[in-house]
């Protein structure tokens, strides 16, 4: 590359921060400019790095003392909206992933990732790609199939028996003969999630049965 990656890192553990600087100095692809212990911290810093030093590219992690990562990330692109800022966790639920894009986030990666991929990702990103952990990236496409199903009914309508897109979408699973730890593996859900919310599902449609629930579902054209 003609031109080092400059990178930032918002980090609390001390011990992984360090080992990704130790590590990113064996790619000449990249270049550590600034490393804190949390956003206030990378907030604070930030405006007095001149801009040769200043990182267009920032692993944010999300769960930080004071500002977390996902508000570190809102006030960072407010301010530096040319930096991309890639979410850096062991978190990986909906809420999460869907708060961290809203404020700004541009990628998304689990910290058990090699540092080569991290680099990868970087380099990705420079190039208007959104980079993103293959479990995020399929937790993504839940997303966007539940959204799906809230935009094909009208704004004023109910799904029958009150049930959410989530518990629809399990419904339709449930009628495809799948197990509990199928439809978990499938939804990225664990078991206890997936059996908590068939409970809710058989309480809704006063049913008693996986059976009967998929035989009432067929009658009400839920799948």
């Amino acid at each position: 590359m003609d031109k080092k990656i400059t990178i930032g890192i918002a980090e609390d553990q001390s011990a992984l921060r360090r080992r990704l600087i130790e590590h990113f100095r064996f790619f000449d692809e990249v270049d550590v400019t600034i490393a804190c212990e949390s956003g206030d911290a990378l907030l604070e810093r930030l405006p007095a790095l001149p801009e040769s030093r200043f990182p267009v590219v920032i692993l944010m992690d999300i769960e930080m003392p004071g500002s977390n990562g996902i508000e570190t990330t809102h006030r960072v692109k407010e301010h530096y909206p040319q930096t991309d800022i890639i979410m850096f966790t062991v978190f990986e639920d909906d809420d999460r992933i869907f708060d961290a894009i809203q404020a700004g986030a541009s990628g998304y990666l689990l910290k058990d990732e090699p540092v080569d991929v991290i680099v990868q990702a970087m380099k990705e990103l420079r190039e208007g790609g959104a980079p993103m952990s293959a479990l995020i990236a399929r937790k993504m496409l839940g997303i966007m199939r539940r959204a799906q199903l809230e935009r094909q009914r009208p704004d004023d309508a109910e799904l029958p028996f009150n049930l959410s897109a989530r518990e629809l979408e399990i419904i339709q699973q449930i009628v495809q003969g799948k197990t509990n730890a199928e439809i978990g593996e499938a939804m990225f859900l664990s078991p206890f999630t997936v059996k908590t919310h068939i409970k809710n599902i058989y309480r809704k449609m006063h049913v008693g049965s996986r059976a009967e629930a998929a035989s009432l579902a067929y009658k009400r054209n839920l799948v």
